[in-house]
Parts: structure tokens; C-alpha cells; sequence
């Protein structure tokens, strides 16, 4: 699995690429590697951008457990951010991602959305952010 990391700390997004076959285990690594890159913080939203991501053999089952952990790291590293987004143009992995949304409110209290563009993701994103500075 490609999973690639950076941090654009002028907007405060956390992007977070990744590509290929995947498994529950190695999604779980790559989102706790965000707690190790040095511009890490709190505040960051996120952007995860899926590029021919091997969805699978991932469940609905899965993507709640990939949730609660989402969940534990963002408490246990005092994550304060209340939107992130998916980036995905693949249609049919796109059904197990508006799953995830719904499943993202209830397990992490937060505003996930799915776009087809990282363009449309950072703008929901920056736009949302300003709202909440306001």
C-alpha cells in the first residue's frame, strides 16, 4: 500500500494519500504515522486522498473498527478538528465511503465528506475552517 503523508500548514490540512491493496492493519498504520510527521497538530483537518485504494475486501464491519481507532488516536492526541474529507474518483468504492461518513458522525463526532476532487475537498474544508474561526 502506498501511504504518503505531508502537511500543508498555511491552511492546516493534514493530506494523507493513499493507494493500492490495503489492509485494515496497514489503514490503521498510516493514520497513527500523522502523530509522528514534526508539523503535527491538534487543530489540522483532514484530507485523505484515495487513489486506486484496494477497497475490496474491506466490510462496513471493517470500516467501524477502522473508526473506533480513528477515534482513540484523535482522543489520546487531543485532536480538536470537526471536518475532514475523502478524495476518491472511483464510483464503486465511493458506496463504502458515504457509509463511512454516516459512520464517522456517530463513532467520531465529526463532519466527513467525500469529493471526487481535491480541489472541492480543500474548498469545503478552508471554507468550513474559516466558518468555525468566526
Amino acid at each position: 500500500m502506498l501511504s504518503q503523508l505531508e502537511i500543508d500548514t498555511e491552511n492546516r490540512i493534514c493530506i494523507w494519500r493513499i493507494g493500492g491493496e490495503t489492509s485494515l492493519e496497514a489503514l490503521r498504520e498510516g493514520y497513527a504515522a500523522r502523530f509522528r510527521h514534526p508539523d503535527w497538530a491538534p487543530d489540522l483537518m483532514s484530507m485523505s486522498v484515495l487513489t486506486r485504494l484496494g477497497l475490496g475486501a474491506f466490510t462496513p464491519d471493517m470500516a467501524v473498527r477502522f473508526a473506533e481507532f480513528v477515534c482513540l488516536c484523535d482522543e489520546q492526541h487531543g485532536r480538536k478538528a470537526r471536518r475532514a474529507a475523502i478524495v476518491c474518483g472511483d464510483e464503486m468504492a465511493r458506496a463504502l465511503l458515504y457509509y463511512w461518513e454516516k459512520k464517522a458522525e456517530d463513532v467520531l463526532g465529526r463532519e466527513e465528506r467525500t469529493f471526487s476532487s481535491e480541489a472541492e475537498a480543500r474548498e469545503w474544508l478552508i471554507g468550513g475552517h474559516t466558518e468555525d474561526a468566526a
